[in-house]
Protein backbone atom coordinates (compact mmCIF):
# COMPACT_ATOMS: atom_id res chain seq x y z
CA UNK A 1 0.00 0.00 0.00
CA UNK A 2 1.44 3.39 -0.93
CA UNK A 3 1.03 6.63 1.04
CA UNK A 4 -1.83 7.76 -1.20
CA UNK A 5 -3.77 4.54 -0.56
CA UNK A 6 -3.34 4.83 3.21
CA UNK A 7 -4.45 8.47 3.07
CA UNK A 8 -7.61 7.51 1.22
CA UNK A 9 -8.28 4.66 3.64
CA UNK A 10 -7.84 7.06 6.57
CA UNK A 11 -10.29 9.54 5.00
CA UNK A 12 -12.75 6.72 4.32
CA UNK A 13 -12.65 5.51 7.92
CA UNK A 14 -12.88 9.06 9.35
CA UNK A 15 -15.90 9.92 7.24
CA UNK A 16 -17.56 6.57 7.90
CA UNK A 17 -17.46 7.37 11.64
CA UNK A 18 -19.17 10.71 10.95
CA UNK A 19 -21.80 9.03 8.75
CA UNK A 20 -22.46 6.42 11.42
CA UNK A 21 -23.15 9.20 13.93
CA UNK A 22 -25.54 10.92 11.51
CA UNK A 23 -27.33 7.64 10.83
CA UNK A 24 -28.25 7.46 14.51
CA UNK A 25 -30.46 10.56 14.08
CA UNK A 26 -31.29 10.71 10.37
CA UNK A 27 -32.80 8.48 7.73
CA UNK A 28 -30.15 6.68 5.62
CA UNK A 29 -31.68 8.12 2.42
CA UNK A 30 -31.21 11.65 3.77
CA UNK A 31 -27.59 10.97 4.72
CA UNK A 32 -26.89 9.41 1.31
CA UNK A 33 -28.52 12.33 -0.51
CA UNK A 34 -26.34 14.86 1.29
CA UNK A 35 -23.19 12.82 0.64
CA UNK A 36 -24.01 12.42 -3.06
CA UNK A 37 -24.82 16.12 -3.48
CA UNK A 38 -21.58 17.13 -1.78
CA UNK A 39 -19.52 14.67 -3.81
CA UNK A 40 -21.01 15.83 -7.10
CA UNK A 41 -20.40 19.46 -6.11
CA UNK A 42 -16.75 18.69 -5.41
CA UNK A 43 -16.36 16.83 -8.71
CA UNK A 44 -18.04 19.68 -10.62
CA UNK A 45 -15.77 22.21 -8.90
CA UNK A 46 -12.42 20.49 -9.51
CA UNK A 47 -13.00 18.75 -12.86
CA UNK A 48 -13.50 20.26 -16.29
CA UNK A 49 -16.78 19.43 -18.06
CA UNK A 50 -15.28 16.50 -19.99
CA UNK A 51 -13.80 14.83 -16.88
CA UNK A 52 -16.90 15.58 -14.79
CA UNK A 53 -19.14 13.88 -17.35
CA UNK A 54 -16.72 10.94 -17.55
CA UNK A 55 -16.80 10.59 -13.75
CA UNK A 56 -20.60 10.62 -13.65
CA UNK A 57 -20.76 8.07 -16.49
CA UNK A 58 -18.22 5.85 -14.70
CA UNK A 59 -20.28 5.98 -11.51
CA UNK A 60 -23.36 4.89 -13.44
CA UNK A 61 -21.54 2.02 -15.13
CA UNK A 62 -20.32 0.67 -11.78
CA UNK A 63 -23.75 0.63 -10.12
CA UNK A 64 -23.76 -3.18 -9.97
CA UNK A 65 -20.47 -3.24 -8.06
CA UNK A 66 -21.79 -1.38 -5.02
CA UNK A 67 -21.90 -3.55 -1.93
CA UNK A 68 -24.88 -3.81 0.38
CA UNK A 69 -24.13 -3.34 4.06
CA UNK A 70 -25.21 -5.92 6.57
CA UNK A 71 -26.50 -4.85 9.99
CA UNK A 72 -23.14 -5.62 11.61
CA UNK A 73 -21.40 -3.21 9.19
CA UNK A 74 -23.46 -0.11 9.87
CA UNK A 75 -26.43 1.51 11.48
CA UNK A 76 -29.87 1.08 9.97
CA UNK A 77 -33.30 2.54 10.68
Amino acid sequence: MNDSDSGIEELYQDYWMIHAQKLEKHDPIEVAAVLMAQAMTLYKTVLDDKDYNKMIDDIGRKRDRVKVLTPDQGHFH
